[in-house]
């Protein structure tokens, strides 16, 4: 997810540009220095023996060493219990895939290591990339007013894009990159974007076995489509009939679900049947959603031609990909499996905690203003200070129902309000 993008600008800027150095080594490409960790846990011996097969010098003292790809390499991962206490003035930084995977393995090194997780763009950060000046107005503008129509109408666009694109860097990159030509710009966006699913098939093999990796696909392959049955309505609880076949029910599939969500690769979404604390006391293991973890990347998999998501032409069908991104932009916001809420014959797509409220937030994908039924009756039910609907409209606000519209474009804009 453009990990080694960052991990590179990011010696640039904190090293690199104050005369220190930042070295930078990916075991996918550098298997032989995986014997330098199997025949020694010393770290002075470790940076000794790298700097004489790199043909570098490393500044202990200042220098960031920089280790990608570390799953690879389990030996260099257990390593870090020794650079933390015998050598904690070296700067490391490993990043790798599927990490979450190896953190209960015997060796991992417990206590020692920071995590820090890396996501697709978010919307306001797609911004960034593609339109600075569209950026700056939706960053200064405070959620508590309507925007100008021309201004509501661009970010809209822009956000129509984004659905497309999803939030990859690569993919991101490429489409800045073949903007000037828009049939070229989705026809070089699929190809990335085809080309990282392929990616990811690959490692579901590398890394959980033949047998393993076969009903993760059928799983991952099931996420998409059964999103996609969905019309203009609440994504429906996964379902696990049929996911694998000749198997059925919910063990069928645990395995392959954990390895998905400690991959990130989606994002599961537990249903609460009441709206107290604590939350997650009223949901059930075995019934939840799923999202897949980038919008671009769910419509490559269902071949959405571009050209019907940039012009709105998607139907009743965008109601699934509009909830998919707001789950993306919670995800990245809050790094913690998300909840709705379903009571009798109400029900909600998120809700959201903050402090001590308990925030209820509907999505709806339609343009113009709609009764939002089950919104009110969660109100009617549990009086919360504020209730959210993020819709295509402009800000506004009901007072005799504490309702508050938001953009859909400014979902992340909101959760740092908040």
């Amino acid at each position: 997810m453009g990990k080694t993008w960052a991990l590179l600008e990011f010696g640039k800027r904190h090293y690199e540009e104050k005369g220190y150095l930042c070295h930078y080594i990916d075991f996918r490409s550098a298997k032989e220095l995986f014997s330098i960790f199997e025949e020694t846990s010393n770290p002075a011996e470790i940076v000794k023996l790298l700097q004489f097969r790199l043909k570098i010098e490393i500044n202990v003292q200042h220098d960031l060493l920089i280790f990608d790809e570390i799953q690879e390499c389990p030996q260099a991962i257990i390593s870090f219990k020794y650079f933390a206490q015998n050598m904690r003035e070296l700067d490391i930084i490993a990043a790798g895939s599927h990490l979450g995977l190896m953190k209960n393995q015997e060796s991992f090194p417990v206590g020692k290591v920071d995590f820090l997780y890396m996501f697709p763009l978010t919307f306001q950060e797609f911004l960034q990339a593609v339109d600075s000046d569209a950026f700056g107005i939706l960053e200064e503008w405070e959620v508590n007013s309507a925007l100008p129509g021309v201004v509501h109408d661009r970010l809209i666009d822009l956000w129509t894009v984004y659905l497309f694109t999803g939030g990859l860097p690569e993919v991101v990159q490429t489409w800045v990159d073949e903007s000037a030509n828009i049939m070229r710009a989705i026809s070089k966006v699929r190809t990335v974007q085809r080309n990282l699913i392929e990616g990811y098939r690959s490692d579901f093999s590398k890394y959980s076995g033949v047998v393993n990796a076969a009903y993760i696909n059928y799983t991952f392959d099931a996420v998409s489509s059964q999103l996609s049955k969905v019309q203009d309505e609440n994504v429906k609880k996964f379902m696990f009939k049929a996911v694998i076949p000749n198997r059925k029910g919910f063990d069928s599939i645990r395995g392959p679900l954990f390895w998905l969500r400690e991959s990130r690769l989606i994002i599961k979404t537990g249903i609460a049947g009441k709206a107290f604390h604590p939350l997650r006391s009223y949901t059930d293991e075995n019934r939840f959603k799923i999202f897949l973890f980038d919008t671009g990347i769910l419509n490559c998999l269902l071949d959405i031609p571009g050209e019907v998501i940039l012009d709105k032409e998607i139907g009743p069908y965008k109601g699934f990909l509009i909830e998919n991104y707001i789950a993306q932009e919670l995800y990245a916001y809050y790094n913690r499996d998300l909840l709705s809420w379903q009571e009798g014959t109400s029900e909600l797509e998120f809700i959201m905690v903050n402090g001590k409220e308990i925030i209820p937030l509907e999505v709806k994908s339609a343009s113009r203003q709609r009764r939002a039924k089950s919104l009110d009756a969660f109100i009617s039910r549990y009086a919360p200070r504020r209730a959210l609907k993020l819709t295509g409209q402009n800000y506004g606000y009901s007072p005799d129902r504490g309702i508050t519209t938001v953009p859909l474009y400014a979902c992340t804009q909101l959760l740092q309000k908040l």
